[in-house]
């Protein structure tokens, strides 16, 4: 039977020989002595345990008070977090793997897709079975320490943007007072493995003619050798190539336009399609695919890891110093700026949004100049290739 004020203050401090303990609802019930005491307690399940948790005593203790309580409690537990930490300080039974589940279901499925896949191959996979049953306010610099020297042995690169993204989380738990801190806050990220290289490589028009003539005499025939053939003419990013849709290319007035869904920064991007790569979007478009480079099937895209293996066995075909489908990008801005091409011009090309209160106000994409510095790029790639075709 459910309990009632009228049935405990009847109870209460009395002698008393009725039923042991009387249950309400949720998970809450009242323990009585013999001598009338009273206590509220919640019982559920933790780890395959029935735990029996004492969440206050009556009178001290309203009925109303304990189903308040218990109410919170099970919140608690369909977060995955222990009722118990209820009587805690802030966090102070919050694990790391906790953090993760909450900064992931809150923040983190808000990002595109492509933020997602990174810090889920990164800092969620990697830390998510860490420090597995320890508070994570709790654990000292010194284990942190450990941690990421092991990870340091491993990878450094990979050593410090782990560190830094587990910071992001962290700090995003502390503003919204799931925890109260963490001792890992107090590594400095300069001091964590070391930083991703920042490319230099720059390929000349000859060397990018030697790409060129690779992809075209590539036994290869896929959808993998154009998507490279138009990158390196166009400069964007592998994705922003590899999930282009047919609805994203407007033949008419000849604009390519990348959603914001699928950009690196979340911007809309818009680019001409110009005279060269013209023919290449006919014919990807009349192949009546809705997806431009399919993979193995029709109806998804080239998925990274092929695109990648396809290059790196083209790379080893090409007396070439190392290179990297990514540095087709400095290698058009860099290229074209030694033409004269302003940098507001190449900016757009590589889809960057222009800085300082240009960003806010001038919203013109210079479409014609891009056009023109298209044009002009490939036309001295190609020059090269007809020249070492007949040298």
């Amino acid at each position: 039977m459910a309990l009632s004020d009228t049935k405990l203050r009847s109870i209460s401090g009395k002698p008393y020989d009725g039923p042991s303990e009387i249950t309400d609802a949720e998970g809450l019930s009242a323990r009585i002595t013999p001598t009338g005491t009273i206590a509220f307690q919640f019982r559920y399940r933790w780890e395959g345990k029935a735990v029996r948790l004492t969440v206050g005593r009556y009178p001290a203790m309203s009925l109303k008070d304990a189903r308040i309580a218990v109410a919170d409690m099970r919140e608690l537990y369909g977060k995955g977090i222990n009722p118990k930490s209820y009587f805690s300080s802030p966090g102070e039974d919050i694990t790391l793997q906790n953090c993760l589940d909450e900064w992931w279901d809150k923040y983190v499925t808000g990002l595109r897709k492509n933020t997602q896949v990174l810090y889920r191959s990164v800092v969620y996979n990697t830390m998510y079975t860490q420090f597995k049953d320890s508070p994570v306010h709790s654990i000292p610099v010194s284990q942190w320490v450990r941690f990421f020297d092991k990870q340091e042995k491993e990878n450094k690169k990979k050593a410090r943007v782990l560190l830094i993204q587990l910071r992001s989380v962290i700090n995003w738990c502390i503003s919204r007072q799931l925890i109260p801190s963490c001792e890992v806050m107090k590594l400095s990220v300069k001091t964590v493995g070391k930083r991703s290289d920042v490319g230099t490589r720059v390929l000349t028009y000859s060397e990018l003619a030697k790409v060129w003539l690779a992809l075209e005499n590539s036994k290869i025939h896929s959808s993998n050798r154009i998507l490279h053939q138009l990158l390196l003419l166009w400069g964007s990013r592998l994705s922003e190539m590899r999930l282009a849709t047919i609805s994203d290319f407007n033949m008419d007035d000849m604009i390519w336009t990348t959603p914001s869904s699928i950009s690196k920064m979340g911007n809309v991007i818009r680019r001409p399609i110009f005279s060269h790569v013209e023919p290449y979007i006919e014919r990807l478009i009349n192949n009546g695919n809705h997806v431009l480079f399919p993979g193995m099937e029709l109806d998804k895209p080239i998925d990274r890891s092929s695109s990648n293996l396809y290059m790196a066995k083209l790379r080893g075909s090409i007396d070439l110093p190392e290179w990297r489908t990514h540095d087709f990008r400095r290698s058009l801005v860099t290229n074209l700026s030694s033409e004269g091409v302003p940098p507001h011009v190449t900016e757009k090309m590589l889809g960057h949004e222009l800085g300082g209160v240009m960003a806010v106000y001038n919203k013109h994409e210079w479409m014609r100049e891009q056009r023109e510095a298209y044009e002009l790029y490939a036309d001295k790639i190609l020059w090269n290739v007809e020249k070492i075709k007949n040298g």
